[in-house]
């Protein structure tokens, strides 16, 4: 494929949660692409991935504030606010909105115009309001925009109008699970083309590198409401109940943690629960190939929230770990119960604990269901298949734009 142009338009990077943005950033520069990334603010966590240590792109940060509010009467913005009267901004957008994307679109336009190498296509992730700034900076350049969406921002308290915009105002949408297209199909009511592409995930760097420790369980996951980490503890307060020596690690943060540790002391289990915070990727890897079980039981948050088909459960499988999730939106899409993994309703501890204790009793349905989950990713989520996919769409959109 020819060498293209791409600028990466997100809200933090890099993001330890959002991985598969970097993995296409890496996958694409590893291909002889030209990219940078504009992002509203960096997260200044301290723990990254090892992949970005590697990749060299040019980064730029907005950093965005009330007292850059005089830049909204210069030229470029308001150019950019005349072009958009008749086309919804102004009325899908709060004013506050409204403004943030016209200083947004002007510093994304100007670092375009500062880069080394032309843009052929800028590429937003999580369609959410700000991401029209990237769009008006497309236009501004006469390029492409396209944008993922995910799933916090069109499943939260979802505003159905604002989600429909911000989707129908790009040159195309990508979502990763089918379950996402036929959402904003059918309750959204997007028009847009939109391509199923899942989030890419680096297979190859999990892998089996030992052997399991007997009894231990592993959740890798931000602590909050829609991972059902709470259902998963009360599952492990059953089984130690009924006499099972159970070592529950925890991989990550988030706002539910002191209600988690709470639970946890609650029940008297804290000399089996441990909570690691975030940890390295060796140590990641590690965990991943070390856990006999692998349990991530996601439910639908009271606010609308939830999982798309999260990527940790595919950076288990690749580590041959047997992963218990729920029924929860695109996780059947990746996980058939009792063929790859084990799924179960949610919302259901009980249920849940069952399904670990049959696992902990069937050594051999364990190392089964394990090697056909490693098969399944293998076979169906490798990074090189969704970059493939994600290079169609942007020839497609190009191609597109030059036939205006």
């Amino acid at each position: 494929m020819e060498q293209l142009g791409i600028l990466y338009y997100v809200g933090s990077f890099p993001k330890l949660s959002e991985s598969f943005i970097l993995n296409e950033i890496s996958e694409l520069t590893r291909r002889g692409h030209n990219v940078a990334v504009f992002a509203l603010n960096n997260p200044d966590e301290e723990v990254t991935h090892n992949e970005y240590e590697d990749v060299r792109v040019p980064v730029y940060y907005a950093n965005t504030s009330y007292a850059d509010l005089p830049e909204l009467f210069s030229r470029k913005p308001l150019q950019m606010g005349i072009y958009q009267l008749n086309d919804g901004f102004f009325k899908m957008l709060s004013p506050k909105q409204a403004g943030h994307n016209l200083l947004l679109g002007r510093r994304c336009s100007e670092f375009i115009g500062s880069l080394e190498f032309s843009v052929d296509v800028i590429h937003g992730h999580f369609a959410n309001p700000n991401k029209v700034g990237g769009m008006l900076a497309a236009r501004d350049h006469d390029i492409s925009c396209t944008v993922t969406a995910h799933a916090v921002e069109i499943f939260k308290h979802p505003n159905v109008d604002r989600i429909q915009y911000v989707c129908d105002v790009m040159d195309h949408v990508v979502v990763p699970s089918e379950y996402n297209r036929r959402y904003l199909r059918e309750k959204i009511g997007v028009q847009n083309d939109i391509t199923v592409i899942p989030a890419t995930t680096r297979i190859d760097k999990f892998k089996p590198s030992g052997s399991t420790v007997k009894n231990r369980f592993l959740t890798v996951a931000r602590l909050v409401e829609k991972k059902g980490i709470q259902f998963a503890i009360e599952a492990v307060n059953s089984l130690i109940g009924q006499g099972y020596n159970i070592e529950y690690h925890i991989i990550g943060t988030g706002n539910q943690r002191e209600q988690l540790r709470k639970q946890v002391k609650k029940y008297g289990i804290g000399d089996s629960v441990n909570f690691l915070g975030h940890v390295t990727d060796e140590r990641l890897r590690q965990e991943l190939s070390e856990a006999c079980v692998f349990v991530l039981p996601c439910i639908i948050a009271e606010n609308g929230d939830r999982d798309a088909m999260p990527v940790a459960l595919k950076e288990a499988m690749a580590s041959e770990t047997v992963c218990v999730s729920t029924t929860v939106s695109a996780i059947p899409e990746l996980i058939t119960d009792g063929e790859n993994g084990r799924l179960v309703p949610p919302k259901e501890p009980e249920m849940l604990a069952e399904a670990l204790k049959q696992l902990l009793r069937n050594p051999k349905i364990r190392q089964d269901l394990a090697q056909n989950g490693r098969d399944t990713v293998h076979k169906k989520f490798k990074i090189r298949n969704s970059v493939d996919r994600l290079e169609d769409v942007f020839s497609s959109v190009m191609s597109a734009e030059n036939n205006k």
